[in-house]
């Protein structure tokens, strides 16, 4: 139920489960009464004040209405603006995990509980350096007691660079929505951005090149690592091959998952193992094979009849998907009236802006690869 909550609403049910357990405790000591008169003033911090949505409805008054020069000038906080070629608002926080919910939603490489998500708090996207080792050969030594102690034999360090590539999502609008349908238009925008975002960083999320664009999960795995053995049809012995691809210390990742298209979805719901039970099991509430998670990433390259051999990933990718570390930006949003085929129409384009940028982190250079694909049988 955690990834359907805001991060604000998260923390407001950590505190209140936290404050609730701190009450039903028979010491009543000093720090148990002080982490109490805490909680409770965090909790008044996060459910007072404002309305929940309050900030977002006031910022998108001022956009849609023309007014945020004019708030900028009179000194409200309420918009931020952004530097850049574009220019462009900051949306309120709340607005912005909004639309990275439903993201996540749409597309599940935006999800922070399936891969490594950064989320910047500003547009900029600064460089991110990703630390680590290669620890696929790394053990320690025995020594005698009281010997001299050395190094040993060190990990070799490596690390990654995260940068920044720029998304826009443009939508016209015209004044009379803007005017009289505030919050049908709000809710309109908002899901609009949802699946834009969604759907472009989604899509370089599998299949960039890591070179004018994130580098996607495939260009991460590599080559195939494994082709089904029919057409049409997955089985048990397919999974158990791809599986059995990666590392046991990577498969025993709590972010292992299967990722699949959704025509490929549509065969693992069929397949069976060696007794004739389905393959596909629900625990948790979470579909999965071999007590790994499935999801449907809808970017994957699907079966293609034309081709001699189906392209990697057109059957899964399969492994440690928090070794796919993720980077975005917050959003600004910019609203332009005077342009070609907008101003004597009426209408107003309103262009989100994201930047964000990827990498399939793999301290061992392919030697133990975190992730694997597959292709389905040509």
């Amino acid at each position: 139920m955690s990834k359907y909550l805001t991060p604000a609403m998260q923390e407001l049910r950590a505190a209140l489960n936290e404050g609730e357990e701190i009450t039903k405790r028979a010491d009543g000591s000093k720090a148990s009464e002080a982490r109490l008169a805490f909680l409770l003033a965090k909790i008044k911090s996060l459910n007072g004040g404002a309305a929940v949505g309050e900030d977002s409805n006031a910022f998108f008054r001022a956009l849609l209405s023309g007014t945020a020069t004019r708030a900028m000038q009179e000194g409200q906080q309420t918009l931020a603006f952004t530097a850049g070629a574009e220019g462009g608002y900051i949306v309120p926080q709340e607005f912005h995990d909004e639309v990275i919910l439903g993201m996540s939603q749409n597309d599940p490489l935006l999800d922070e509980n399936v891969v490594t998500l950064i989320k910047s708090n500003t547009f900029a996207l600064r460089p991110y350096s990703i630390p680590g080792w290669d620890l696929s050969t790394f053990k320690a030594t025995k020594v005698a007691e009281g010997g001299q102690q050395t190094a040993g034999v060190a990990p070799t360090v490596s690390g990654v660079l995260l940068k920044g590539y720029k998304y826009k999502a443009s939508l016209p609008l015209t004044t009379e929505l803007e005017e009289d349908a505030f919050q049908p238009t709000l809710k309109l925008l908002s899901d609009a951005f949802q699946v834009g975002f969604a759907r472009g960083i989604g899509e370089d999320l599998v299949t960039g090149n890591g070179t004018t664009s994130p580098q996607g999960v495939l260009s991460g795995a590599g080559a195939s690592a494994y082709t089904t053995g029919a057409q049409g049809v997955l089985s048990l012995s397919d999974f158990e091959a791809v599986y059995f691809k990666v590392n046991r210390v990577h498969r025993n990742s709590a972010k292992c998952a299967w990722l699949m298209n959704d025509a490929a979805y549509q065969m693992a719901r069929k397949a069976i193992d060696t007794v004739g039970n389905p393959l596909l099991k629900v625990i948790h509430d979470k579909e999965t094979i071999m007590g790994k998670p499935v999801l449907v990433c809808p970017s994957l390259p699907e079966f293609n009849a034309s081709l001699g051999m189906q392209a990697a990933g057109s059957f899964c990718v399969f492994g440690n998907l928090a070794q796919l570390f993720v980077h975005i930006s917050k959003m600004v949003v910019n609203r332009a009236t005077q342009l070609p085929g907008y101003a004597e129409n009426g209408m107003a384009l309103y262009t989100g802006i994201m930047r964000a940028d990827a990498k399939v982190f793999d301290p061992t250079a392919g030697s133990v690869p975190p992730i694997v694909c597959a292709s389905l049988h040509e």
